[in-house]
């Protein structure tokens, strides 16, 4: 039986005017404003757990890469809502022809992708915070996101690295930094399309991945009911994680070897200034994505990052908005292993119970409908789709 520690303070949404440095102007998004945080179901040191379940996810923010006018905010905001997530949607720069000119390999759309990740990082850094987590605008993720899954991913972390680093389990640790201590991990990998173990190109078939291939590095396993059985997974996903030896509706948290896209991603402050000074500077870089150079800062610049496998947010299907600025027809290869298994199940990939069905979406203004979808959905877990369970 799941408990929760209901919120009594009334809903509420207000658009706060922050001044940034420079005069630039974000808007902060504020659902709950609350110290009380949610119960999670399963806890295995309470009080780390607990804070992993708050409004912020147990990091000191949460910031969204969002273009102006961008039309995938309204269902990103009915999830946050449900969900009462509180993140901040800086208002993006007007880019001037200096920060889009000069970088001959880079697309508009991806180069204004870029710009956008790399302010919300200042943002962060300005804000003094520890930890932040940065979100694309059309990221979907599972209805039981801080109910469950989120505190098992936490515990998880602060187990794997304080096993990798040596040192005991330390209750405060676990207190005040949910994922672990900030000076033993730089980047986590929270949403993304695989972390493959090799280039895709080298194909899925039996055998392109082995059991060794996951112990010759920094991992824990940990059961997760609300993950999907692997014939609803990706299949790209279901056949590494097969290969590897994982059992069903089982999550992993390890040293990342080859992760693709940054739909969500966690960062330290060290971690930040490094991207922002060195590893992504769009200045001097020779890559011509973002996520390419994040991955790429991973494998081979020291960066000590992390992921979550099967991931807990992924993009939605659909025309992106780089795709749209660039006029770009290509469906990417993972996108289009994926297509099946998406329209089957009207799920967002990977995700097993998530928002992209409108099955939980409500009217507008109708906050009878989004405090029932609240207090006896979100909290308690609740799936509500047929053959899903409470867990």
């Amino acid at each position: 039986m799941s408990t929760v520690t209901m919120l009594r303070r009334p809903f509420r949404i207000r658009f706060l005017a922050i001044l940034a440095v420079g005069a630039l102007v974000a808007y902060r998004l504020m659902f709950y404003s609350s110290s009380q945080t949610w119960l999670p179901i399963t806890s295995s040191k309470g009080d780390g757990d607990l804070l992993s379940t708050n409004s912020t996810l147990g990091f000191g923010s949460i910031y969204v890469v969002s273009k102006e006018n961008s039309p995938r905010r309204h269902n990103l905001l009915q999830a946050a809502n449900i969900t009462e997530l509180d993140f901040t949607i800086p208002v993006q720069p007007k880019w001037t022809p200096d920060d889009l000119d000069g970088h001959p390999k880079i697309g508009k759309g991806s180069l204004m992708a870029w710009l956008g990740h790399l302010h919300s990082l200042r943002l962060f850094l300005e804000s003094g915070a520890e930890t932040a987590l940065i979100l694309e605008d059309d990221v979907d993720w599972d209805i039981r996101l801080r109910s469950l899954q989120v505190p098992l991913v936490a515990g998880a972390m602060r187990t794997v690295l304080n096993s990798e680093s040596g040192s005991e389990d330390d209750e405060e640790d676990g207190t005040q930094y949910p994922y672990g201590n900030p000076a033993l991990w730089d980047l986590l990998y929270m949403g993304h399309c695989g972390d493959y173990f090799h280039p895709t190109g080298r194909g899925f078939e039996d055998g392109h991945v082995k059991p060794d291939d996951l112990a010759d590095i920094a991992h824990l396993s940990f059961p997760d009911k609300s993950l999907s059985n692997f014939k609803n997974l990706h299949p790209w996903t279901a056949s590494t994680l097969r290969n590897l030896g994982v059992p069903e509706q089982t999550r992993l948290v390890h040293r990342s070897v080859f992760p693709l896209c940054t739909f969500a991603y966690a960062v330290t402050r060290s971690a930040a200034t490094r991207l922002l000074e060195e590893l992504a500077n769009l200045q001097t870089t020779e890559h011509t994505a973002y996520d390419v150079a994040i991955l790429i800062s991973c494998r081979d610049h020291g960066l000590r990052c992390w992921t979550v496998d099967p991931e807990l947010f992924h993009h939605l299907p659909g025309k992106s908005i780089i795709q749209g600025i660039e006029n770009i027809t290509f469906v990417p290869p993972v996108d289009a292993e994926a297509k099946a298994i998406v329209e089957l199940r009207n799920e967002t990939a990977n995700i097993d119970c998530g928002f992209m069905d409108g099955g939980f979406f409500y009217p507008d203004g109708d906050m009878k409908r989004l405090s029932y979808l609240r207090k006896e959905v979100a909290r308690k877990g609740r799936c509500l789709k047929k053959g899903r369970g409470t867990w």
